[in-house]
């Protein structure tokens, strides 16, 4: 269940079938897009995507074993470190700019000079009453959770961190027009229209400085077109605490949660699904896959089951979180985002997650206008 880094270039191809869409005159939504795909992180070799109606975009599939840096022209803008100390980069609504989905360099949005605090509880799982070689959860047992559209399309997942700020990965949005990013909240079963969930539409998006040749700095944040209500269906989820920001986490039995395939080029699932899966040192993570020292950065984790696979997360995952309970007030808090992998729960290629702790200032610093459950934040 993870967005796997599959190199079918689903973003990509879907940003571009979306433009020509929007732009054509004439009613060809439901015409297949085909587009070429470039590199995948690590060395993954380019291959050709046709795009149809009932595909998703996922984690990225990566292959082969030398890097291919990609020229991709869309989306390319400067941005800053992991630190939160230089700029980032900003979706601000430009109308031509944007509605190719071109990635500019603007200021931070305006911020409180102190985060606001709710009168809520982050990190509190409605227990209780399935990813590969997972289980279905139960219905609204995830509150955090967040489902990524794109043209009412499913194609990602993401956290909310606030009631105005989601939390995602940054191949989700880059080359996107940020303002058709439909999110759903409060949400057990996609697939049953008789539902209506919460929704909202992204009003502004920011990243970090991200590539397509490597997906380091895999991080976005959504700023939404308006506040989210609290409930009991839908809460936030907890960031790590600032004095853990050196944690590795090595050993924490995480979860990870999405609607992506069950299997490896498998269909999405209607019901959100849940794995658990040990993280991994960096470099155990090397000495014992395939993966080689380059392709694992420090910004990145990997969590699953060298030499068995079996669970893992999948296409659609990508952008989701990775979660790990706190063993002082049993309340979960977020230390990874879905980024990339190999295949699915491949033997020697367990999932490769973005590390939330390398850009806790950069998150913080980018979503003050938002309202922090009762963190020190």
């Amino acid at each position: 269940m993870r967005l796997l880094l599959h190199l079918h270039h689903w973003p990509l191809a879907l940003a571009i079938a979306s433009c020509i869409v929007a732009a054509s005159t004439s009613t060809a939504a439901t015409a297949k897009a085909t587009t070429t795909a470039t590199t995948a992180p690590s060395g993954a070799t380019s291959r050709t995507t046709t795009a149809t109606s009932s595909s998703i975009p996922g984690k990225y599939q990566a292959y082969g074993s030398q890097h291919q840096p990609k020229k991709l022209r869309v989306g390319v803008g400067a941005a800053g470190n992991s630190n939160g100390s230089e700029p980032v980069n900003q979706f601000r609504q430009n109308p031509i700019k944007n509605w190719f989905g071109v990635f500019n360099r603007n200021n931070s949005p305006a911020a409180h000079s102190q985060t606001a605090t709710c009168s809520c509880r982050c990190g509190e799982r409605n227990d209780e009453s399935r990813i590969v070689g997972g289980t279905t959860t139960g219905v609204s047992e995830y509150p955090w959770m967040a489902r990524l559209s794109y043209f009412n399309r499913f194609y990602c997942g993401g956290t909310l961190i606030n009631d105005r700020y989601v939390l995602t990965a940054a191949h989700c949005v880059k080359g996107f027009m940020w303002f058709m990013i439909k999110v759903t909240f409060g949400e057990h079963d996609r697939c049953n229209d008789k539902e209506r969930p919460e929704t909202r539409f992204v009003l502004r998006a920011f990243s970090q400085k991200f590539s397509f040749s490597n997906f380091d700095n895999d991080i976005a944040l959504l700023r939404l077109n308006d506040r989210v209500p609290i409930t009991s269906f839908i809460r936030p989820i907890c960031l790590p605490r600032v004095e853990k920001r050196d944690d590795l986490f090595v050993g924490t039995r995480a979860i990870a949660t999405g609607w992506g395939t069950l299997k490896e080029d498998g269909k999405p699932s209607c019901l959100l699904q849940e794995v658990e899966v040990p993280v991994l040192e960096n470099d155990e993570c090397v000495a014992q896959t395939n993966y080689t020292q380059k392709m694992i950065t420090k910004n990145m984790m990997c969590s699953g089951y060298p030499g068995v696979g079996g669970r893992d997360s999948c296409q659609g995952d990508s952008g989701g979180p990775l979660v790990r309970l706190r063993p002082d007030d049993k309340r979960f808090e977020q230390i990874g985002i879905v980024s990339w992998g190999n295949g699915c729960a491949r033997p020697n290629y367990p999932g490769v997650y973005t590390r939330v702790t390398k850009y806790l200032d950069w998150i913080v610093e980018n979503s003050k206008d938002g309202c922090f459950c009762d963190e020190d934040y």
